[in-house]
């Protein structure tokens, strides 16, 4: 859908500032930075949750959104991401040959999971993949790509100074967005020298 004047809109939350951006993509972050943030939607199985009426009304209440808006973003948010997580689960993922390929990529997946859910600083989420592979390269370790992105977006989200301790988005949230296991993701952490904080240590 093409952006309009009309649709243009300029709300402030907790969470972040939003300008000339169309409603309907602005109440997606809304909903979905509030849903990964405050509310555990992910089983000890890493699966998403059934939506309960508890939930959908605390996202209606703190966001402030018509109930039929916070249902339709948040059930198209489990459909797509539950597909995704699906294909990254069974290792649908081409990385061609070569440095720039496998970059590439791994930016093109990140791109997915972006659109699937805006909820972290794309540009800066792309240059910490950029330094990230250069970390991979070299300590010759490569995790899969369920786990880059689990880490590029946590160490991103960790280092954003417009968010508060008590905002970031929720571990295990992430993982299960990502597909990755909490073996996987602390076993790559520790060995990248990544600390809790999202800061690289030596």
């Amino acid at each position: 859908m093409a952006e309009s004047t009309n649709d243009a809109i300029f709300l402030q939350n907790s969470l972040r500032t939003y300008k000339r951006v169309p409603r309907d993509h602005v109440n997606k972050e809304k909903v979905l930075n509030y849903f990964f943030r405050f509310e555990s939607f992910a089983n000890n199985t890493n699966e998403y949750k059934d939506l309960t009426p508890l939930i959908v009304g605390n996202i209606v209440k703190a966001m402030n959104l018509p109930q039929f808006v916070v249902l339709n973003t948040v059930f198209e948010f489990i459909t797509d991401a539950t597909q995704f997580s699906h294909n990254l689960r069974l290792g649908l993922v081409s990385w061609g040959s070569g440095e720039k390929s496998v970059l590439r990529q791994a930016k093109f997946y990140l791109r997915k999971v972006h659109r699937i859910a805006p909820v972290f600083d794309y540009p800066r989420a792309i240059t910490n993949l950029e330094i990230l592979q250069k970390i991979l390269k070299k300590n010759f370790f490569w995790p899969r790509i369920t786990t880059q992105l689990a880490l590029t977006i946590f160490v991103t989200d960790r280092n954003d100074s417009t968010i508060t301790k008590n905002e970031y988005i929720l571990q295990k949230n992430l993982r299960t967005f990502c597909a990755c296991s909490a073996y996987a993701f602390h076993m790559a952490r520790k060995k990248l020298h990544i600390d809790k904080a999202g800061r690289i240590y030596t």
